[in-house]
């Protein structure tokens, strides 16, 4: 099941169309998963509920560099709605927010160099929704995405 929502809200989270995702299948760009389709998490293996797609008017889109995030982390740039939670386990979690692993909204992290935002007059992302939060792997970077509101959808 496709969600699809058009908003001016501020707000915005999500993948940008062409990010990548890691599934049983290798990775696809996320534009391509549907209802169904077995996601890798942190946890495992999971089937994906839904994926909803939202426009937005006056958007930001933060781009994370390949490498950045550590090791092929991302493996190459990484595209995301400025609120989306990203997941940090390197010296950022530790200087920022003093623990080992932090999620963060992307906008948290741009630096002007090597992660940065773009304001966008129309944004279209994809947030991949699960029976229950997980971490998915988008171009090697991990991300947060959430759960459905109403497990019978």
């Amino acid at each position: 099941m496709t969600q699809i929502a058009k908003t001016g809200a501020r707000t915005q989270t999500g993948l940008v169309a062409g990010t990548r995702v890691m599934t049983s299948d290798g990775m696809l760009p996320v534009e391509f998963l549907e209802a169904g389709d077995r996601i890798v998490t942190r946890q495992g293996l999971r089937r994906l509920r839904a994926v909803s797609v939202v426009e937005r008017t006056a958007q930001q889109v933060v781009t994370i560099r390949a490498s950045v995030l550590g090791h092929d982390r991302p493996e190459h740039p990484l595209r995301v709605a400025a609120d989306q939670p990203v997941v940090l386990r390197d010296w950022r979690a530790r200087a920022m927010f003093g623990t080992d692993t932090a999620v963060v909204p992307a906008r948290r992290l741009v630096d002007g160099d090597f992660i940065s935002e773009t304001p966008v007059a129309r944004l279209r992302s994809f947030v991949l929704v699960f029976d229950t939060p997980q971490i998915v792997y988008a171009e090697g970077a991990e991300v947060a995405m959430g759960a459905s509101q109403d497990a019978t959808a």
